[in-house]
């Protein structure tokens, strides 16, 4: 089989295989000089983040050594405050629009949740809105409060301090 190449088919064959290798032996000996340079980097940043580390490690136990000395008492538990007198629900629906501004609007919806907010400890339950449309109704008809737009099914009615 070798005796039937020419000896021009033997140079050229052998001259491939020169030039494939010596492309081989190129690249490894870029990319052995990256690998290199990023051996290096990766080594002085484990250096860095190994002493970052000891150093918040050896703080981190002196704090916790400190935290633990605590010679600050823990404060008192809260005592829940005792119920206020139990007050209407109408009474207090008209407190509540007594301290709104003057020149704001309010729904029976508003009204319910500020008074639900100021005055839970004076009430059994919360209020509903249905419960604070009455007491508005009745304060405008007491003249307390004025009519700003009429409510309908699906839209409340909106009032105003007189």
């Amino acid at each position: 089989m070798s005796s039937q190449l020419s000896v021009a088919q033997v140079l050229a064959s052998l001259e491939e295989q020169m030039r494939f290798h010596r492309e081989r032996e190129a690249e490894h000996a870029a990319q052995e000089a990256f690998h290199r340079d990023q051996r290096a980097i990766h080594a002085a940043e484990y250096e860095t983040v190994a002493r970052h580390y000891e150093a918040f490690k050896a703080s981190a136990a002196a704090a916790a050594e400190m935290a633990a000395r605590s010679g600050v008492p823990s404060p008192p538990p809260e005592v829940p405050a005792a119920p206020l007198k139990i007050q209407l629900p109408s009474r207090l629906v008209a407190r509540a629009v007594a301290e709104m501004p003057a020149d704001g609007t309010f729904t029976p919806t508003t009204i319910a949740s500020e008074v639900n907010r100021r005055y839970s400890r004076e009430l059994r339950k919360p209020i509903d809105s249905r419960l604070a449309s009455t007491a508005l109704r009745r304060l405008m008809d007491q003249r307390m409060i004025r009519l700003v737009q009429k409510g309908t099914a699906h839209r409340e009615a909106v009032y105003a301090r007189r």
